[in-house]
């Protein structure tokens, strides 16, 4: 019997180990759990062992925390960056077609100086058109515009820019034609001399997209800075500015005097010209 209650005794020692460190956990709590300005030493020795667990634990959360907000915090700003580079790009595309439709409105308002070119008493009807097309050089010296048959564009119609003669149509059809200018070597313009119309020439293109020519009158006084316009003789109406003088010379048999010509127009670059069709 002794025995027996031995075993017992020993068989339940965890369950009255356990009993009893919840009795003083229950009296810690209920002591602690009221302000007071002193602590227990037993607090104090609990109060150091769980310190350093409670500080791992609270940096660790804190951690984990900021680390989950900062992750929210990306997310939000990435969203934000986002919408304001797809903002940006809405804008530039509406700062693109507003400088578009701008230059567009310049170049026609300079095509209108054009027609101050052409005579009232001569008949052609002035057709706006945009260049679709060019030849592979830098130079337009064969381009295509978007305009053919179906404005009455013809062969041979004369083609302007706002500051003077580009060349005429010489391919045409239903909404294209093809035009030559005279910068192309094939070109060649009939000229006079704006300060003194008395004074006449031939003026071509060339393979280096240069003007050259040569005046009638080899005891001519043309001069560098002289200004050429066309002659009336040709395809050309008379007094359509042509380019400027940069250079002068005598020809090799000292017959002709020969001149190289800066072209009014700007053949590196050009949108829109002027299509002189007659006016049926």
């Amino acid at each position: 019997m002794v025995r027996n209650m031995v075993k017992r005794t020993i068989k339940d020692k965890p369950i009255m180990i356990v009993t009893i460190v919840a009795i003083i956990l229950i009296i810690i709590i209920g002591v602690t759990s009221k302000q007071r300005e002193n602590i227990t030493i037993v607090e104090s020795w609990i109060g150091n062992i769980l310190s350093p667990i409670q500080r791992v634990a609270y940096t660790g959360t804190s951690t984990i925390g900021d680390g989950i907000a900062s992750i929210f915090q990306f997310r939000k700003t990435e969203r934000e960056n986002q919408e304001l580079k797809a903002e940006i790009a809405d804008l530039q595309e509406q700062l693109i077609e507003t400088r578009l439709t701008r230059d567009e409105l310049e170049e026609l308002r300079g095509l209108k100086y054009a027609l101050n070119y052409i005579e009232e008493d001569i008949q052609l009807q002035p057709i706006a058109a945009n260049v679709i097309g060019k030849s592979p050089s830098n130079w337009f010296e064969v381009f295509t515009i978007d305009v053919g048959n179906n404005r009455s564009i013809s062969k041979d119609s004369i083609v302007l820019a706002s500051n003077g003669l580009v060349g005429r149509v010489y391919e045409v059809g239903g909404n294209w034609a093809k035009v030559i200018s005279i910068v192309d070597n094939n070109s060649s313009v009939s000229f006079q001399i704006l300060r003194d119309r008395n004074y006449q020439g031939i003026i071509s293109g060339s393979i280096t997209n240069e003007l050259t020519g040569y005046l009638f009158d080899p005891m001519a006084e043309v001069v560098i800075g002289d200004k050429l316009v066309t002659s009336g003789l040709g395809i050309y109406p008379n007094g359509i500015l042509i380019g400027e003088v940069i250079e002068v010379s005598k020809s090799s048999d000292q017959l002709l005097k020969t001149i190289t010509v800066e072209p009014a127009v700007n053949f590196r670059k050009m949108n829109k010209v002027l299509v002189m069709t007659p006016n049926i």
